[in-house]
């Protein structure tokens, strides 16, 4: 996809779908964005129909026809299709080896990942874009899955339209105070070393995530007791156990960003466990 194309903002961009990019057609892989109604679709995991749903306002994709219980593309929005599109394509137009919702065999258990993007040095990396929330032991599941495969692996968020709503600019970017982290974001934020990037996929764009401490000014205020006696409180500043501020450094297009590949050591906290092995990372040009 060029850059200059982007996708259009909708409601149904945070509706849990099972909806998917690719599918087969006379045993064929095929790509939404490609095809033509008219044909019969399957879904390449449980092998039941599917329909092809285009229009101008909504990713072109392959929606399983219910009831279906199949797993395979299970709780899919509009954005998460936008964002496996727009980095898939990024990288093409660049050259590069890539391709979206890839099937990975792994002793650790398959995974499909979201981008699937061969790296100049031969060495393939998964992009696994995150848009639900899960707790630390099924990010470190899933990362341990393709860690077996050998597989380098990055997580990447989502840039959502209420955290633009709450942000401010910043600097060279913008930041979000009272920010609630969730258990992925910690996770990921620790494996990539500190940093967490989000993708706009309606501006095609990528932003580098940066959590500090939220600090409480907590106002100082005095009174008077019954006796006469004064009293004073406050006139202080505390760390808030509740929120951190999100610095999002940005924007940069997708196309401009290249990706590392790192090894981290294993690590353990009180709260989850890091695995060693190797890990992809965005770099900012």
């Amino acid at each position: 996809m060029p850059e200059t194309m982007k996708f259009r903002r909708h409601e149904s961009a945070v509706k849990l779908l099972s909806d998917m990019l690719v599918a087969h057609c006379n045993g064929m892989k095929v790509e939404a964005s490609t095809s033509e109604r008219g044909a019969i679709y399957t879904c390449p995991k449980c092998a039941r129909e599917l329909t092809l749903k285009k229009g101008a306002i909504v990713v072109a994709h392959f929606a399983h026809k219910p009831p279906t219980n199949c797993t395979w593309a299970a709780g899919e929005t509009q954005a998460h299709l936008a964002a496996k599109m727009v980095i898939r394509d990024a990288f093409r137009a660049r050259g590069y080896q890539a391709d979206f919702e890839v099937e990975v065999l792994s002793v650790g258990g398959d995974r499909r990942a979201d981008v699937l993007i061969r790296h100049p040095n031969g060495k393939s990396v998964a992009v696994e874009v995150q848009h639900q929330p899960i707790l630390y032991d099924a990010i470190e599941r899933r990362t341990l899955a393709y860690m077996a495969a050998d597989l380098p692996m990055l997580w990447v968020g989502i840039l959502t339209k209420e955290m633009r709503e709450k942000s401010v600019s910043y600097d060279d970017g913008m930041k979000i105070e009272k920010y609630t982290i969730r258990p992925w974001e910690k996770w990921a934020n620790a494996l990539a070393f500190g940093e967490l990037w989000y993708i706009d996929p309606f501006e095609g764009t990528v932003w580098k995530g940066d959590f500090k401490n939220h600090i409480i000014d907590v106002p100082s205020s005095s009174w008077y007791s019954t006796g006469g006696e004064e009293h004073s409180a406050g006139g202080y500043s505390r760390t808030s156990k509740r929120w951190k501020t999100l610095y999002l450094q940005g924007p940069y297009q997708i196309g401009s960003i290249n990706i590392a590949i790192k090894y981290r050591g294993a690590w353990a906290s009180k709260a989850f466990n890091l695995p060693k092995g190797q890990i992809a990372i965005f770099q900012a040009p």
